[in-house]
């Protein structure tokens, strides 16, 4: 994804909405075979919401939620327009008892399909026709022929399987049941009931960043006659509960890219904050140099840690995670700018100044917890509200401020997000089932323990969730690993020609022609010899004729 630190991502986000709007507009709809549901959803202003949800977002979502927007894909090289589909996906994989369905959305793009097929696999977002008209997928649908399919996760987006988000329905929200519905789609597309049987013979390919990437990779773990070949692009393959080493690389890439001066005035002013909110008047102005919706009430912990979170953390780690060259420097040349004397009014202008601090910065965590209690489709924290469920069951991952070589001191605990785990879903989730969950996810998926066979890997040096996903120790022949120096999440999957350093692009070319070899069968550059081969001998024949 682009640097969201530039607010022409608003105008960017405004215009994906509108194409997914056009596309799904009334005449669509009448002719989907769905009809009834998008009727009762009132389909245009489920659309309208879900585009609000995008973009507020970018306003007000925490970094609990960084992941929760789509990858921003790059302009379209496609002249086709991508089709809408739905495919009925079982609710309970598990259950034979249980025969309930769903119907699961999808964009196709047939622009290539032959012989293959190419998944771009939907994470926790809802989806849009972008990634199936440009990005190293429809590089990979081109070499390989295949057709080029985007599938929408369960829950998220217009993919909904129950009535709302109540903790009763939640229990169907587990990657193990979004796999398997993966696996189901991919036996829709290779049966006869899909374009008369087509792609029966296909060998197909995954492609996932982020969360979908860790689910691409699991998918050739658990569906190996299913997958045949994966690449994941920023994927964490290893749940935790306490993940401070988020904010461990952070600190180092504002240190390599940004300067051991800026690390030092960022921790300055994290430490004049701190002892400013323990002033009588220090929580007011604390409140209007950072622009708070209301004051901060620094006799909460939990009111202080929210702050901590939304206002402090948070921005920098949308800084650092969707960073793009020139991202961090020019973050610094505020922090540092010595024309302000006060170091904390200094990071308050930064981070005041930011798409995602406006209007203003929530630090009453009753209004947090109130928000993410709406259990309606139609609210905007449903996406926020969907992924924090997951990590409180399945994977943690929480970014705190317990490891010491980082500049945020002690401002966010492991306990805030138990807490916030417990109050979003009324005191039914606690730490012995996030424990139990994470555990359960590792045994299920071997963590970091061996990668499967022909799976490609991309990780970012600078990327903070690149400490759960696999390094160059971790890889093996049949599933190389390549770590880009200073790059951050999900850089990879942007086509080729679109990177912001060499050895990026070097990268993607790699990944293309191992992934080509992997659906294939054949050795990138093995097809050009044998052509090559072929000349020869019959222009040996003809001379010897």
């Amino acid at each position: 994804m682009a640097a969201i630190a530039s607010l022409d991502l608003c105008t960017e986000a405004l215009s994906r909405g509108t194409l997914a709007l056009r596309y799904n507009s009334e005449e669509a709809l009448r002719k989907n075979r769905y009809l009834d549901r998008f009727i009762k959803y009132k389909a245009p202003d489920v659309l309208l919401s879900v585009l609000k949800s995008r973009l507020l977002l970018l306003f007000l979502s925490p970094a609990l939620a960084l992941k929760t927007l789509e990858p921003n894909p790059s302009a379209s090289r496609s002249g086709r327009v991508p089709i809408e589909g739905w495919v009925d996906v079982r609710l309970n994989h598990f259950n034979a008892a249980n025969t309930a369905t769903f119907p699961m959305r999808y964009y196709y793009n047939n622009e290539f399909a032959s012989e293959n097929i190419v998944i771009f696999v939907g994470g926790e977002w809802a989806i849009s026709p972008g990634w199936v008209r440009s990005g190293l997928a429809y590089e990979l649908a081109e070499a390989t022929r295949a057709g080029l399919f985007y599938t929408e996760h369960r829950y998220y987006g217009l993919t909904r399987p129950t009535e709302d988000t109540g903790l009763e329905f939640l229990r169907f929200l587990t990657v193990d049941q979004a796999l398997a519905d993966l696996a189901q789609f991919i036996q829709y597309v290779k049966s006869d009931a899909f374009e008369a049987g087509r792609f029966r013979q296909a060998k197909v390919a995954l492609v996932g960043c982020s969360y979908a990437g860790s689910m691409a990779t699991w998918m050739r773990l658990a569906y190996p006659h299913l997958v045949d070949a994966v690449f994941s692009d920023s994927g964490p393959l290893h749940a935790q509960e306490d993940f401070p080493e988020y904010l461990e690389v952070i600190t180092k890439a504002i240190r390599v890219q940004g300067g051991q001066n800026c690390l030092s005035s960022v921790e300055e002013a994290v430490q004049q904050l701190t002892l400013l909110l323990t002033t009588s008047e220090g929580p007011g102005q604390a409140s209007q140099m950072f622009k708070t919706c209301s004051p901060i009430n620094a006799r909460s912990t939990l009111d202080l840690a929210t702050f901590f979170w939304y206002g402090i953390t948070e921005t920098f780690a949308y800084l650092v995670q969707y960073a793009v060259p020139g991202d961090i420097p020019n973050a610094c040349s505020v922090i540092t700018n010595t024309s302000v004397a006060n170091p904390v009014q200094r990071l308050a202008n930064w981070i005041t100044a930011q798409s995602w601090t406006q209007p203003c910065i929530e630090t009453r965590y009753s209004e947090v917890v109130l928000a993410h209690r709406n259990t309606s489709y139609a609210s905007e924290k449903t996406t926020m509200r969907l992924w924090t469920y997951q990590t409180c069951v399945e994977f943690g991952w929480y970014q705190t401020t317990t490891s010491t070589r980082q500049p945020f001191l002690t401002t966010i605990p492991l306990e805030y997000f138990h807490q916030m785990c417990r109050d979003f879903f009324a005191l039914n989730i606690n730490e012995n089932l996030l424990r139990a969950g994470i555990e359960r996810t590792n045994l299920m998926f071997g963590g970091l323990s061996r990668l499967p066979d022909k799976v490609v890997t991309v990780m970012g040096s600078h990327d903070p969730w690149s400490p759960m996903g696999p390094n160059v120790d971790h890889q093996h022949h049949l599933a190389p690993v390549f770590v880009v120096p200073q790059i951050s999440h999900c850089r990879a999957i942007r086509p080729t020609g679109d990177s912001e350093t060499e050895e990026l692009e070097r990268t993607k070319v790699a990944v293309l022609q191992r992934m080509q070899s992997f659906v294939t069968g054949i050795e990138s550059g093995a097809s050009e010899l044998r052509a090559v081969a072929s000349m020869v001998i019959v222009i040996s024949v003809l001379a010897f004729i």
